[in-house]
């Protein structure tokens, strides 16, 4: 399957967007790249958002609903806007159809037109079409949606970052200025230090993603996680370490604080059946 839903019937206002935990790269997509399986599979260890949709599964076992994302982000990127002119990563050979890798070096041949739109109508747009109908779901069931966007990054920068400088914490925070309240950034900010990890807020990556067409509806809330790879993983040889499960118990831990709030009559959020 291209993509899953996990806990399609959600009993808490919360949707989490997994785009990157894959590294499978299907038989009829291989083709289109132009370096060896060795260097392929470098690339996914590489990018990869390894064990994410184990990582963030306290949101489903509380009550929330997943949506993953099945093929390498190598294939193509959902998290990217589908208009490369909207796209700041476009300019680096990683918009949507990712033409460079991590060392910005060549890895895919150009692709025609015809190619291009056959990936976005296999990976892209059925993708964008879950996650607009599980928020729209949401809003209808609980009157609100709060959408939570699952990373990973590696703990040393790669040549393709456009913040590569700056500090890497153990957990970053992406958020929107019409989406993200500051309670969000200031209750995850400090959950997070008291669990003894060093925290960041848009740096070194920013954002976080919302349906377009619901853009600036205010039924929506939706902030990014950034989980520095050293504090759950072996980054060379992709296994998990010691610190997987205390990571994974922080996600649940905000979860839960989420719900906290939104059992207050002032708030929406979380609010569940």
């Amino acid at each position: 399957m291209k993509l899953s839903v996990i806990n399609p019937d959600p009993t808490i206002a919360v949707v989490a967007n997994i785009p990157h935990s894959s590294s499978f790269i299907p038989t009829h997509i291989r083709n289109q790249f132009v370096i060896s399986d060795e260097d392929l599979q470098e690339e996914n260890r590489q990018l990869v958002d390894w064990f994410t949709d184990d990582l963030y599964s306290p949101i489903v076992r509380s009550g929330g609903c997943a949506l993953q994302h099945n093929v390498s982000r190598f294939v193509l990127d959902p998290e990217r806007f589908e208009d490369d002119a909207l796209e700041c990563m476009a300019a680096r050979g990683m918009g949507a159809i990712y033409t460079h890798g991590c060392s910005r070096q060549r890895i895919r041949r150009d692709l025609t037109s015809q190619e291009r739109e056959l990936l976005l109508n296999e990976f892209y747009r059925p993708y964008h079409a879950e996650m607009l109908s599980l928020v729209s779901k949401s809003i209808e069931k609980f009157g609100h949606c709060v959408l939570i966007d699952c990373h990973s990054y590696p703990d040393k920068p790669l040549p393709y970052e456009i913040d590569g400088e700056s500090e890497r914490p153990d957990f970053v925070l992406g958020t929107d200025p019409h989406h993200t309240p500051k309670w969000i950034a200031d209750t995850i900010g400090s959950l997070a230090q008291e669990a003894g990890y060093s925290f960041g807020l848009n740096r070194p990556f920013a954002g976080t993603i919302v349906p377009l067409p619901l853009y600036k509806d205010p039924r929506v809330t939706s902030f990014m996680v950034e989980i520095n790879r050293k504090t759950y993983m072996n980054e060379e040889a992709t296994t998990r370490a010691a610190g997987f499960s205390k990571m994974q118990t922080l996600i649940g831990v905000i979860v839960g604080a989420l719900q906290q709030r939104g059992s207050s009559p002032a708030t929406s959020v979380l609010r569940g059946t």
